[in-house]
């Protein structure tokens, strides 16, 4: 009777404990992913906080292209009057000043020399005559001022909708060596056979490090709208399959899903799935995943 009666008692633990187990392990369903980290830990991790709040997105449209003259400081300078070339001074790639002579040409009628000069500051891309030549009525240089130069970009049409003339672009060389800010100044009217249109972006130049031929990026800013909550790109995370950042509560860290809106690369905006001021992991958020990963939602260190 005894031995009936302890039997009962250990069944009875055991289900009681099995019960207790589902319960824990169902509860664990439903809470978020978090992990618990100590003072040393989090310092060790060399995590950064911020505060979720509103700011500014600059969305863009990123087009790539190819760094043309602009048409505008191109010259073609030629002889006023048939003659014979006596003097050449200057070739090309020599940098030439406004007012620089350029060639001697003697009149073929009047005997008379004439100095060729330069109308403009550039450098000479093209000389299309030699000592002894006869010219009359062609060009004999081509000069480029290169302190501006055009961006021939090309835009699809999904592209197209979004663009305007007058809209900021910041410019990429292929190796983010250097970047700099210019204005859309054109948009072409039509599509080429590849649904293709024209977009073109002025820069300054002063530096030439922007080559005609040379291949780049563009980033045009095609609207800029306050976000009331926002969030560090770097911050997130996906788990799950979704987006998600690591929200700070003391020691413990909590992934938080969310629903993104608009980016512009560094801030996206926030829909839902975090609160205003609340704290979050920015840099090194990697590491609070692969701990989530790792350990389990609340694993303690």
């Amino acid at each position: 009777m005894k031995l009936k009666q302890s039997v009962i008692a250990i069944i009875s633990v055991a289900v009681f404990s099995m019960s207790a187990v589902a319960s824990q392990e169902q509860h664990s369903e439903h809470e978020a992913p978090h992990t618990n980290l100590s003072d040393v830990a989090i310092k060790n991790a060399e995590i950064t906080i911020a505060k979720a709040g509103s700011q500014e997105i600059n969305v863009k449209q990123t087009m790539f292209g190819v760094i043309a003259p602009n048409n505008n400081n191109i010259v073609h300078v030629g002889a006023k009057y048939k003659g014979l070339v006596t003097s050449l001074p200057v070739n090309i790639g020599d940098v030439v000043k406004s007012g620089q002579t350029l060639a001697v040409v003697e009149n073929v009628t009047t005997g008379t020399a004439f100095a060729v000069k330069s109308p403009i500051n550039g450098e000479i891309t093209e000389r299309y005559t030699n000592i002894g030549e006869v010219v009359e009525q062609k060009p004999l240089f081509e000069i480029l001022d290169s302190s501006s130069v055009w961006v021939e970009l090309s835009a699809f049409p999904e592209d197209i909708e979004s663009l305007r003339e007058n809209q900021t672009a910041f410019v990429y060389d292929l190796h983010n060596h250097k970047t700099v800010e210019g204005v859309v100044s054109y948009i072409s009217p039509k599509m080429s056979g590849g649904h293709i249109a024209r977009a073109r972006v002025q820069l300054p130049n002063e530096s030439g490090h922007w080559r005609p031929g040379m291949h780049v990026k563009a980033d045009a800013v095609t609207d800029i709208f306050t976000a009331s909550l926002a969030v560090d790109n770097d911050a997130i995370q996906r788990l799950e399959d979704k987006p998600v950042v690591f929200v700070q509560e003391g020691n413990r860290f909590e992934a938080r899903s969310l629903k993104l809106g608009r980016t512009d690369g560094e801030f996206t905006e926030v829909l839902s799935g975090l609160e205003g001021g609340e704290r979050y992991v920015v840099e090194n958020s990697y590491l609070i995943k692969a701990d989530i990963l790792k350990q389990g939602a609340g694993h303690s260190h």
